[in-house]
């Protein structure tokens, strides 16, 4: 082989390796790693808001008094207004009841959290809640 030949099949090498390296740093579909994930948006207009809310609900005894509560965590940093409705039945019968629940932008730290309680007739049964939340 020639020097020419030589030089010709190294350059056409190095530029396969080159194409194929940048392909698959800009190929369709895939994120560039920039260490972290950007935080969520909350979706437009009144909704469960499910990207930005982490909900918690339990029974709990408050002192001697049974409860319901609903739990609500903001992970975005829009400021959100939830209305909460919730419906619960036992052996002793139904309660409900509906309250607001305001949370703070995320790095507001513990205003970001928020709950709505209600009294029981006893400590345990089933509960159906709903939410709605919008940012205000």
């Amino acid at each position: 082989m020639t020097k020419a030949k030589r030089a010709v099949g190294a350059a056409l090498i190095l530029c396969g390796f080159l194409s194929t390296a940048a392909f698959a740093q800009n190929a369709p579909g895939q994120e560039q790693d920039k260490g972290q994930e950007p935080p969520p948006v909350a979706d437009p207009g009144t909704t469960g808001q499910s990207k930005c809310i982490t909900e918690n609900d339990d029974f709990k005894m408050n002192g001697k008094q049974s409860v319901f509560e609903i739990a609500l965590e903001n992970k975005c940093e829009q400021r959100l207004k939830c209305k909460v409705s919730v419906y619960v039945t036992g052996s002793k019968g139904p309660i409900q009841g509906q309250g607001t629940i305001v949370l703070a932008p995320k790095s507001k730290g513990a205003a970001a959290k928020g709950s709505y309680v209600i009294k029981t007739k006893e400590n345990g049964g089933s509960a159906q809640g709903s939410r709605q939340c919008r940012v205000f």
